[in-house]
Parts: structure tokens; sequence; C-alpha cells
């Protein structure tokens, strides 16, 4: 189990494939985008080795050979997210919360621990999916790619939280799930998970430490709030 050199003050999550199990909509998005241009249906391992870099670059990877005549990269970005966001906002739409979310929820609110979400996933799109994230938890900041100086793994993003919670990068967590996570982390010299089976590649740099499930950072934290609590006594 990995170990916290300090009880945390601050837990950023990245979201697609570390929270929320978004690959069905985004996979969705992909196909009914090709089939409506003439194109074949992908798999959703395909779409999942696209995910993590952002939607520019997923529609780079996944959908410039249906490209129209004189469109270009952001035109056809434009096109895709207009079909994402008519899907994530539909009324019946439901967040699929991965095991254990909940759970740690929970710990977070009982230690008062502050969290905020980092993504690639573009402002516009997010917004759709506001209000449900909301309603698990009460998070400080939802940071998108149009809120940071540059997207993952630039780590401005992961600064500027930092700062806005005035914490420093030794009293912040990163949990993420792809390679551009465990960058990200590096970059801004704060402790890092990963989530085993998320989107994305994992290629190095590895996390600090992994995880296999998202309830196994209860025991984590429970750990450091005890030696937290120690060290206040001693």
């Amino acid at each position: 189990m990995p170990r916290l050199e300090s009880s945390p003050e601050l837990i950023v999550f990245d979201l697609d494939g570390t929270l929320i199990d978004s690959l069905s909509d985004i996979a969705s998005a992909v196909n009914r985008f090709r089939i409506s241009r003439g194109g074949d249906s992908l798999t959703e391992e395909s779409v999942r080795q696209a995910v993590g870099h952002g939607a520019r670059r997923l529609c780079q990877q996944l959908l410039t050979d249906l490209a129209q005549s004189e469109e270009t990269p952001e035109d056809l970005y434009q096109a895709f997210r207009k079909i994402y966001i008519t899907e994530a906002g539909l009324p019946d739409h439901q967040l699929l919360w991965l095991p254990g979310t909940h759970e740690v929820f929970s710990v977070m609110q009982q230690f008062k621990i502050s969290a905020a979400i980092l993504t690639n996933k573009p402002r516009k799109v997010t917004d759709v999916l506001q209000p449900r994230l909301l309603e698990a938890f009460p998070w400080s900041q939802i940071y998108c790619p149009e809120d940071c100086v540059a997207p993952k793994p630039d780590p401005s993003g992961l600064q500027q939280l930092i700062e806005i919670h005035g914490t420093t990068a030794k009293r912040t967590l990163f949990i993420g799930d792809s390679a551009v996570d465990f960058s990200t982390g590096k970059a801004a010299g704060v402790f890092t998970l990963g989530l085993r089976g998320g989107y994305g590649q994992i290629t190095p740099p590895e996390p600090d430490g992994w995880l296999e499930q998202m309830s196994e950072l209860v025991p984590i934290l429970n750990a450091s709030h005890r030696q937290a609590r120690y060290e206040s006594l001693s």
C-alpha cells in the first residue's frame, strides 16, 4: 500500500477513467460521427487508446480520415463536440462512477480534505456534466484546459489549484489513470497515484504508487490521518 509522507490538504483527480467510466459515451459519440459521414465504427479499445490528451487530439487520431474538403482540424473538432454535448446532455444520461469513488468521497468529507478535478475534457462538455458531478461531491474546483495555461501534461493547472487552495505540493495528492496524468504530477512535484485499468496509454513515467481500485485510497487516507494526529500530539 502506498504511504503518503504527509496528510493531504488537497486531492486532485483526473476525470475520465479515474472517477467516471465515460468510455462508452465517448465511443458512442465517435461512432455516431463516423457513421454520419459514411465511415466504419471503431471498437471501444481503439477509442480508449486515444483518450487522455483532450478532444482535439482524439479527433486527430480517430476522425481525420473523414474530414471534408477544406475542413480544418478545428472545424472537425467543433462538429464532433456538438454530437458529444448532445448525447451527454440528454435528460436520462447518467454518470457511471467507478467502484470505490463514493467511499473515497465520504472519507474526504470526514477528514475535511478539499478536492478538485483537473481534466483535459473541454469546458463546454464538462459544463454539461457539472451538475451531476456536484451531486456526488462538493468539488472546490473543476478545471478544464480553458482554465489553465495549457492542458495536461503541462503542470500549470495543477499548480494553479495548489495556489488557489493555499497549500503546497507536499500537501497535495494527484490521482489519474494514464501517462498524461503521471507526467503532470511529476512536473508539479506532487505525489501521484495511478489507477490501473483506466484510459489512455500507460507509458513512462510511472506514478509514485498504484491503486488497483479507488477504494484502496481509503486506508491510505486513514493511515495518513492517524499519523498526522499522532505527530500533532507528540
